[in-house]
């Protein structure tokens, strides 16, 4: 009985440490949601806007992101801008909180990292700017 008192606190205590050392990081998610070739050095993130707070994991955040010169290719593989219906609703539905300059010539892509439900509870939804060479994500989890 002690044996399985002590593993079970050993085994609490492994997770616990983990969950409070593990690090949110915007830029691995970003390659990750949207399967892309790029390495996080090759990558610069500025926050623009941000209401994570308060429940964990729940809000919105807008980023804007610089890339370099080979990157660009990547978003080539995404949809050509306009933005279809599905994104365009996405859009509405955040414009309270964000706001996306507008951009003529680029690319985006909607990643619901919660599939199989009607409505949007875990999204990222990017947006290449061709003619600045800028990214826009959108991250929204509820």
């Amino acid at each position: 009985m002690k044996k399985f008192f002590l593993i079970f606190i050993i085994i609490f205590s492994l997770i616990g440490f983990v969950g409070c050392t593990q690090k949110d990081d915007t830029k691995s998610q970003f390659i990750k949601d949207f399967d892309i070739d790029i390495e996080e050095k090759d990558i610069e993130l500025k926050e623009e806007f941000n209401d994570y707070g308060g429940f964990p994991y729940e809000g919105m955040a807008l980023y804007k992101i610089t890339l370099d010169e080979d990157a660009a290719e990547e978003f080539a593989k995404w949809e050509s801008l306009p933005f279809s219906k599905k994104a365009g609703d996405f859009l509405t539905s955040v414009s309270t909180y964000i706001e996306l300059p507008t951009i003529e010539d680029g690319y985006w892509k909607l990643v619901d990292r919660n599939p199989g439900t009607k409505m949007y509870t875990n999204v990222s939804f990017c947006v290449y700017d061709a003619e600045n060479k800028i990214a826009y994500l959108i991250t929204m989890d509820s």
